[in-house]
């Protein structure tokens, strides 16, 4: 929001919502700065869950596969994950059961017996008898707008065992449950009826009051018989000739106000001349961070077979940039190590303290050479034997501190940040800032027309040179900005720094 205050000023009304360096909105201009993409720091516990029950067979922390959530309510930290127990025998189709852990600090993970399913003796902590039903390729959301207590759970997922469910072929199925363990069916599934994709993302934004799912389709040769054509990879026209069907992964966006009454799908991810000949859009999970959208955009890299996540940044849900740099959010591994060829999630970071909590699938084995038809399999190790994709699927995590994706950066010689206008009634202002050993951090207050406010001035700011993601500027006699009129303008200084974002707040 702008409020115009004068013909020749405009201000944007910032409110108490944090502003972050992402972009360049509320910059006007800088000198001797430069903007750093950071990277997450993988935890030294990892893989914090993997497979270590004597029921489990494939464990598989996929896109399509897992979900990661912090309840409030009992305050414990949930799992759900599949297990692809007939995948390597069998291949497509494949059977799978659906799992649950929970742990009380996000580390350490317990897999409690749910008497759903037992298996050779043991009751295990599949949240489904897959003999009963079968859901596939499930997405988990803990619903922000729930009303009802026995709907705070919402899960979609594709409809695989259409024989004992009834309804017609597939079809995107809506389950409710109390607590993540115990579901019941919508009474209209499938709530989505022509549903195929084997990947759905379901996220709801309680700002906009939507629920969105992020679905992939397309990589098939579209029905294609002659020989030529495999079902994994087909070929791909850079050009898009008039009249060529789409070939790789792409991804599409479907909204509703209810879960009942969905959007017709938007086509928001297509691989485009910026992106790799090979390169295909397996999945996208967003979130909001302040007034931003952000976004984990997972890639699959075709020929090398590997998967990788980016992170892309958005003012309003639709219109997405990359960063500049470019390069997976989380990097993967070195050789022989859990998290090798393949790093992706489906889930949306949680809030941990002052930090950012990434949970993600890490591989030791390739996106699908394990899983193809045996005469389209590489002659490749974990092509012929299934121990590697059975212990090669792993749940990881990453930390990155609040709001820490982005920093503006001064190193030896000092710099400086002047903002735009800004509006807020917010009382205090507070910087999300870290300093090196010689480093500081001065932030002065100016009008719309550059003029300093006299008891705002650097000399009165009461410097910083600490590491804090909420720390509270003050100037001599001053702790509050409250009684400056109108809009303002912020200038900080800095050396050896690096200021990721502020906020006007009154606590």
């Amino acid at each position: 929001m702008y409020v115009a205050y004068s013909h020749d000023t405009v201000s944007k009304d910032v409110g108490n919502t944090r502003q972050l360096f992402i972009d360049n909105d509320v910059i006007a201009v800088v000198k001797n700065v430069t903007r750093r993409q950071h990277t997450p720091v993988k935890h030294p516990a990892n893989p914090i869950i993997k497979r270590d029950k004597p029921w489990e067979v494939t464990t598989y922390f996929r896109t399509s596969a897992f979900n990661v959530i912090k309840d409030p309510v009992d305050d414990l930290y949930k799992c759900w994950y599949e297990d692809f127990y007939e995948y390597f025998s069998k291949g497509l189709p494949s059977r799978e059961r659906l799992y649950y852990a929970q742990s009380t600090d996000g580390l350490n993970w317990e897999k409690p017996p749910l008497g759903k399913q037992t298996i050779d003796g043991h009751d295990t902590n599949a949240v489904f008898d897959p003999e009963v039903v079968m859901k596939g390729c499930p997405s988990i959301m803990l619903d922000p707008l729930a009303e009802d207590p026995s709907r705070r759970y919402k899960m979609v997922y594709l409809n695989l065992d259409t024989s004992k469910r009834g309804g017609p072929p597939g079809g995107l199925g809506l389950d409710y449950s109390p607590d993540g363990i115990d579901w019941t069916p919508d009474e209209a599934n499938p709530i989505i009826p022509g549903w195929i994709s084997d990947v759905e993302i379901l996220t709801c934004d309680p700002e906009d009051n939507k629920y969105v799912v992020w679905g992939r389709y397309g990589g098939a040769a579209g029905g294609s018989g002659h020989p030529d054509m495999d079902s994994w990879f087909a070929p791909v026209w850079p050009g898009r000739p008039e009249g060529v069907w789409g070939t790789r992964r792409r991804i599409y966006r479907l909204e509703s106000p209810d879960l009942k009454d969905w959007s017709e799908p938007e086509l928001l991810w297509d691989p485009d001349d910026t992106d790799n000949l090979d390169d295909a859009f397996y999945g996208f999970v967003p979130w909001r961070a302040g007034e931003m959208h952000l976004g984990l955009l997972n890639v699959l890299h075709q020929v090398d077979n590997t998967l990788d996540m980016y992170l892309h940044y958005s003012r309003d849900g639709r219109d997405w940039n990359r960063f500049l740099d470019h390069r997976p959010f989380v990097p993967r591994g070195g050789e022989g190590s859990y998290d090798q060829f393949d790093i992706e999630t489906p889930s949306q970071p949680l809030i941990v303290g002052d930090e950012m909590w990434i949970y993600y699938g890490g591989m030791s084995v390739h996106h699908d050479w394990w899983i193809m038809p045996h005469d389209q399999r590489p002659d490749v190790p974990e092509a012929r034997e299934a121990k590697y994709s059975e212990d090669g699927h792993h749940l990881c995590l990453a930390t990155l501190r609040l709001d820490g994706y982005v920093s503006l950066d001064a190193t030896v010689r000092e710099g400086w940040i002047e903002t735009k206008p800004l509006f807020s009634t917010g009382s205090r202002l507070y910087i999300n800032g870290r300093c090196g050993p010689k480093g500081y951090i001065d932030v002065e207050i100016m009008d719309n027309w550059n003029n300093v406010w006299e008891e705002y001035s650097r000399d009165k700011c009461q410097r910083f040179t600490g590491d804090a993601v909420r720390h509270p500027v003050k100037w001599s006699g001053h702790d509050t900005v409250k009684e400056i009129p109108g809009g303002v303008k912020l200038k900080f200084y800095l050396r050896d720094a690096e200021v990721y974002g502020f906020q006007f707040a009154d606590s």
